[in-house]
């Protein structure tokens, strides 16, 4: 199945949702940029971070990536997953105001 999605532009705030192999700290969430937490996702895999958050545009982004590799965590995926509204709720059902 494909989900279309509008297209972006660099600078655009959009939400993600990353897969990383090790297990991130709720206590690093303040280091990175935007807004994120840590998912409560039962389907992830043995052993694996899910974080879904807000970045302002793909610059940002970048950022959180280069921190989780400073981190030493393997990325498995990443997927952008809904522009930024007003008041964003992740997929594990907080909301990112």
């Amino acid at each position: 199945m494909t989900i279309e999605l509008p297209p972006i532009n660099l600078d655009d705030p959009a939400q993600y949702r990353i897969c990383a192999q090790g297990r991130f700290s709720p206590d690093w969430l303040d280091m990175l940029s935007g807004e994120w937490a840590i998912a409560d996702d039962s389907t992830s895999q043995p052993g694996a971070t899910i974080l879904v958050g807000q970045v302002v545009d793909q610059a940002a982004l970048l950022g959180v990536l280069e921190q989780l590799y400073s981190l030493g965590l393997p990325l498995l995926s990443v997927e952008h997953v809904a522009l930024c509204s007003p008041r964003t709720s992740n997929m594990a059902g907080d909301v990112l105001s």
